[in-house]
This record gives structure tokens, sequence and C-alpha cells, in this order.
């Protein structure tokens, strides 16, 4: 029963995600993403990560269950601020915001 309501907690999750107004605005008009406290300690730990994080050092330094995690990571591409790296194995790097990778 635990699982079905961690299914169902992680699709909220998206949902929230994909229709978030993900931004609040700055005093000098600038937006900027919105984060959750999952997401800032990914970010952090993203950020002294000069190399590609993968997802295995990730959760071990960010201390997330994995699907907390990709949901984490998937938020924060949606924002903007991390990018997949073109890697063998998964990983992923900080993107300065603003900056588009198309």
């Amino acid at each position: 029963m635990q699982g079905a309501r961690s299914r169902g907690e992680s699709s909220d999750l998206k949902a929230r995600v994909e229709h978030e107004d993900s931004s609040v605005t700055h005093e000098e008009g600038v937006a900027l993403p919105r984060l959750s406290s999952d997401e800032t300690v990914v970010l952090d730990a993203l950020s002294g990560h000069l190399t590609g994080a993968t997802l295995g050092w990730l959760r071990s330094r960010c201390g997330l269950p994995e699907e907390r995690l990709q949901l984490c990571l998937a938020a924060l591409r949606h924002k903007g601020l991390v990018v997949r790296l073109n890697t063998v194995v998964e990983s992923y790097s900080c993107r300065f915001p603003g900056v588009r990778v198309s």
C-alpha cells in the first residue's frame, strides 16, 4: 500500500512541476525560479561538482530516494538550471540561469 501512495505522490509532484508558476520576481524585476527544499539540496550538490554528477553520486550526496531525486532533476531541467550531459552513464551538471541550450 505504501508503494501506491508514493506513486500517487510522485504523479502529484510531476503535475505540480508542469503547472505551477515556477518563478518568483526578484525586487529588481528579474524572474527567478522557485525551488523546493529538495531541489535546493540537489542544486547545491551539483554546483559544488565541476564535472557531471551521476545519479549514484547525487543520491549519496543528497540523501534523497531515487524517485524523489529523479523528480527534482526533472524539475530543475524544466526550470533551466540543470542539464543532462550526453554521457554513457547518466549524469547532470548545473547550467547558468538564463543560458538556454537548444
